[in-house]
């Protein structure tokens, strides 16, 4: 279903909308829109394959299902401890909520602490793309954002939204964090929440990240993770802000560093295998200096270590120097011995890394070459490998030359594996030789999976997923790539 609104009007048709709906005179949103008989609204019939996104959270799937049966499950399984606020429970729509994107659970604790209240999250393409959880979370209002590319699906189902006196719950740092602080974010959601006259509300979780990062190799990790509405703006706030205004609100209300809060509020958190892929964020050695030299060991029966400290992978090691660090249990990090040297979290040696990497990408001549193998979408679900080649970044520019066949003709991967019917396929019969060009100042953002895989996109949206033959560095990739977008904003 798509609305045209003519966003100048003074109009206020979700206002009409909550009304009538509420005095239960009208069935569906779209007899509510269509009764307004305003010339500017258009509400034309939808095709019966295309997914209905932005639709008013069904009651099964949102709060029968999701609400009662997840929400419960998942307050329990993580340790979640949220109040819900009734003052922003009953502020009148539309709202918009907006908060940091620190795990993949973000958008259970949002509606927990707001439990009762439908909200139609803005979530990942990729996750539409699965064959019973896609559909699922459509129907309850989930609404698809490709990322780093422009969407205007995306923006008429939140327009959708908030045209009928609805919730958006979104994360505007479109990306998990990677190292418990905050990500920089652009100004069109500001411009959104101006233009429809929309309430502003900022949400913060404690705990999401350590509970379940970005990094981790071994899944969730028991903790608490408590959360709460740190600031609102009502529409009557809104209305007189400028666009600037209001981002800048947002920026400063959604500023957050994990490790800063838990450094006054320790907590332990539960895992097997604590710092489990942590060697693809911290991949510098900070006693020698070695790039992509460490990598996570058992501390268990390693009597150097302390008692407490004597646990299932738990240890970074640098493989160049022996520089050994351990991951305590409130994830942050101490030296074996009085020889090696660490940084007490993450952020700070992220930190420090970027300055090195930063470094590197200014010097004349610099350049990064790294074997790559070349993944395409097919059949809009799964991704086929369809070439091999070299991946270069220098003088402002990623570049990709080797080979590439059409993705029918490639090799189907499911779960990260080739299928057992097409792994033999020899792709040098069909793929011929390509040269892609990605200019960095052009690049809005790249998808990362640390210690997995990358994706650019060219001009069209299409994207190509690049697996490094060693996987450990595209921490490196992604950082010199900033660095170099930095130093030529342009």
């Amino acid at each position: 279903m798509i609305y045209v609104i003519n966003l100048c009007q003074k109009e206020d048709f979700s206002a009409k909308f909550v009304t009538n709906w509420k005095r239960g005179s009208i069935v569906g949103e779209e007899k509510a829109l269509q009764k307004t008989g305003k010339q500017e609204l258009r509400v034309p019939e939808k095709p019966k394959d295309q997914p209905d996104y932005g639709c008013v959270p069904s009651r099964f799937w949102y709060t029968c299902f999701g609400s009662h049966l997840v929400l419960n499950a998942c307050r329990f399984i993580f340790g979640i401890k949220v109040r819900a606020d009734r003052r922003i429970k009953s502020l009148p729509g539309p709202m918009v909520i907006v908060g940091n994107h620190p795990s993949f659970i973000d958008p259970i604790i949002m509606a927990t602490a707001l439990y009762g209240r439908p909200i139609n999250f803005v979530a990942g393409e990729f996750l539409f793309r699965r064959k019973i959880f896609g559909p699922v979370i459509t129907k309850g209002g989930c609404i698809p954002k490709a990322q780093y590319r422009t969407d205007i699906r995306t923006v008429k189902a939140m327009m959708r939204v908030l045209s009928r006196g609805g919730v958006l719950g979104i994360f505007p740092e479109g990306t998990r964090l990677t190292d418990g602080h905050s990500i920089p974010f652009e100004s069109g959601l500001a411009s959104l929440v101006k233009k429809t006259g929309s309430s502003l509300v900022v949400f913060r979780s404690h705990g999401a990240y350590l509970t379940w990062p970005r990094w981790s190799e071994n899944s969730w990790r028991k903790g608490r993770i408590t959360a709460e509405f740190t600031s609102v703006l009502p529409k009557e706030e809104v209305e007189k802000m400028s666009i600037d205004e209001i981002y800048e609100f947002m920026k400063k209300e959604l500023e957050y560093d994990e490790f800063q809060y838990f450094s006054d509020h320790p907590q332990n958190f539960h895992s097997k295998a604590i710092a489990a892929g942590v060697q693809n964020i911290a991949n510098i050695c900070p006693k020698c200096g070695g790039l992509n030299t460490t990598r996570v060991v058992d501390g268990k029966g390693d009597t150097s270590l302390r008692k407490d400290l004597r646990r299932k992978g738990n240890v970074l090691v640098c493989s160049k120097c022996g520089n050994k660090v351990a991951m305590n249990r409130r994830c942050f990090f101490e030296p074996a011995g009085p020889e090696d040297k660490y940084f007490p979290d993450l952020r700070q040696w992220t930190e420090w890394e970027q300055g090195i990497y930063e470094k590197m990408a200014s010097e004349e001549g610099f350049c990064l070459k790294e074997k790559v193998e070349l993944h395409k979408l097919c059949e809009e679900r799964y991704y086929a490998k369809v070439g091999e080649g070299v991946l270069t970044i220098r003088d402002g520019a990623i570049t990709y030359e080797g080979t590439e066949c059409a993705p029918e003709d490639g090799i189907l991967y499911k779960k990260g594996k080739p299928v057992k019917s097409q792994k033999d396929r020899d792709l040098s019969l069909v793929a011929k030789p390509v040269t892609k060009v990605f200019p960095i100042h052009q690049i809005k953002g790249m998808l990362m999976d640390y210690g997995k895989y990358m994706e650019v996109f060219e001009a069209g949206g299409k994207g190509n997923r690049l697996i490094p033959e060693n996987p450990q560095r595209l921490y490196e990739i992604h950082s010199i790539v900033q660095a170099m977008k930095k130093q030529d904003p342009s």
